[in-house]
């Protein structure tokens, strides 16, 4: 081999070599634009300055489309802009050319020298253009165009390097994309964690918030029905000693013991005897109420005489006396004459019902029935009367607490809608139950279910009776059902339950009364 040959061969493999380095220096500084760049856009900026610095081309520019939108220029860098000269513009035609790229998705030149596949230059442009496809995570978004004035002699080794430089942008490309989008991700997350958090807090303070006035609410109405029972309470004593005293003397004077009365007067005070008695009625009412709001209430089971109840509660009210009081009838069957209950919790709930029977009733009759049930646990007691019925509405709130089918002002009969609540609490502590079918203008008719013994000390508050009411309705009738459940605590619900199924179930003994609470009257 001659000289000459030598060294040109000699000065091919040096010029490859510096080919070689020149492209692998690129590569160095761009791998470390995977983790130092901020943003796409300063990605691909970054990305043409350092081909310009390290590659020599004119002017480098980055044309892609991001999230399917319009392919255009994201970033330019040149010679003269690294040299501190001005900005000049990119030509129009680059995005020809980077459509050129992404459609053969391979490595392109445009030159002017017969060497290597090439294109013609597009008129405008001086000197030739080099491009290949960028692609990120497997999809072509665009290209790298890269300009230069003096063409550069083209050979296979320049083809290979800069077909390297390529692929490894692809690489670094797509892994710093999949590092902005999961840092876009993750200040997301933080963002919505932040404004998660920040709405929970509000939302516990304000929960908090309600939590305290809800407890400050309690509070008040515990002390409110504290201080209301014990007024009652206190009124119902004070009005009963001087009512005691006026009915007394006034039996006195009636009764011809304090001297002899004619008829007229004899008549006016037989008026204040039945106003007075039925005053009288009504604190006891209120205190029975009071004493079932704050006290344990232990039933005394005695046997009892139906029947002479029955007359005894007649006898007792007022509206049985009046000229056109209805008829009434007592159907009395031998096995049910007797029965072991609460004499005084019984009569209570017949005063309110047979009270309430001839109230409402202006014609016709009133009956009273009872009955022994099958097995013989209990006995059912059935008023029936003709008078004006409930309507179904009335029916379900008739039974609470001062409640009544007329609530008007100018109602026709008086009364505080107190009777029928206490015939519930009678009926819990009874374990009994009862049930209203009425229907307007057609009668009322209540059953009542009264077992024939019990084993109960039930506490009213703690616990303190929820009467609940139930109600059906069908073609006929509109149908009440009371049952005697729903206290506080676990054991008496269960209670309840058993009452429905008319089985017997004992019930732990409530806690004694407080101190200073009223007694039972």
């Amino acid at each position: 081999m001659s000289g000459s040959v030598f060294r040109e061969a000699l000065g091919d493999t040096t010029e490859q070599y510096d080919v070689l380095v020149a492209h692998l220096s690129v590569i160095r500084d761009v791998v470390q634009l995977a983790h130092t760049a901020g943003s796409f856009d300063e990605l691909c900026a970054a990305l043409a300055a350092r081909i310009v610095a390290g590659l020599g081309y004119e002017r480098v520019s980055v044309v892609a489309a991001r999230d399917r939108g319009e392919r255009k220029v994201l970033a330019s860098a040149s010679q003269g802009q690294r040299l501190g000269g001005a900005t000049v513009p990119v030509p129009a035609m680059l995005d020809a050319l980077a459509h050129d790229v992404v459609a053969a998705r391979r490595l392109l030149r445009w030159s002017d020298d017969g060497v290597g596949t090439r294109r013609p230059v597009p008129t405008g442009l001086d000197g030739g253009v080099v491009g290949w496809p960028l692609v990120v995570g497997g999809d072509c978004v665009g290209a790298v165009l890269c300009e230069e004035l003096v063409t550069t002699p083209w050979n296979l080794a320049r083809q290979r390097a800069l077909e390297l430089v390529g692929e490894i942008i692809d690489q670094i490309v797509t892994v710093a994309d999949l590092r902005l989008s999961m840092t876009a991700i993750q200040r997301r997350l933080e963002q919505e964690l932040g404004t998660s958090r920040s709405l929970l807090s509000d939302q516990q303070e304000t929960l908090r918030a309600q939590s305290d006035r809800i407890s400050g609410l309690a509070s008040a109405l515990v002390t409110a029905n504290q201080a209301k029972n014990h007024f009652l309470g206190l009124m119902s004593h004070e009005l009963r000693t001087p009512l005691s005293v006026i009915l007394g003397f006034t039996s006195i004077l009636h009764d011809g013991l304090a001297g002899d009365v004619n008829a007229e007067q004899q008549d006016h005070l037989q008026r204040v005897l039945c106003n007075g008695r039925h005053l009288n009625q009504l604190i006891d009412d209120m205190l029975f109420f009071v004493d079932a709001e704050t006290t344990a209430i232990t039933p005394q089971w005695v046997r009892v005489d139906l029947a002479a109840l029955v007359r005894d509660v007649v006898a007792s009210r007022p509206e049985t006396t009046r000229p056109d009081a209805p008829a009434l009838m007592v159907a009395i069957a031998p096995e049910a004459a007797t029965l072991c209950t609460d004499q005084a919790l019984l009569r209570r709930v017949l005063f309110h019902l047979l009270g309430n029977a001839f109230k409402f009733t202006e014609r016709g009759t009133v009956r009273v029935e009872a009955t022994r049930v099958a097995d013989g646990s209990a006995t059912e007691i059935r008023i029936t009367d003709t008078g004006i019925g409930v309507g179904g509405d009335q029916q379900r709130r008739i039974f609470d607490l001062f409640q009544q089918g007329d609530d008007t002002h100018a109602r026709k009969r008086e009364g505080i809608g107190l009777g029928l609540n206490l015939v519930q609490v009678c009926l819990v502590l009874l374990r009994g139950r009862c049930r209203l079918v009425s229907m307007p203008e057609r009668g009322t008719r209540v059953e009542l279910w009264i077992p024939d013994r019990g084993v109960a000390r039930v506490g009213v508050n703690g616990g303190r009776a929820r009467e609940t009411l139930a109600v059906a309705t069908d073609v006929a009738f509109s149908e009440a059902a009371l049952v005697g459940v729903a206290y506080d605590g676990a054991e008496v619900i269960a209670l309840a339950r058993d009452a429905l199924a008319g089985d017997a179930h004992p019930i732990p003994a409530a806690a004694p009364p407080a101190t200073g609470a009223p007694k039972r009257a």
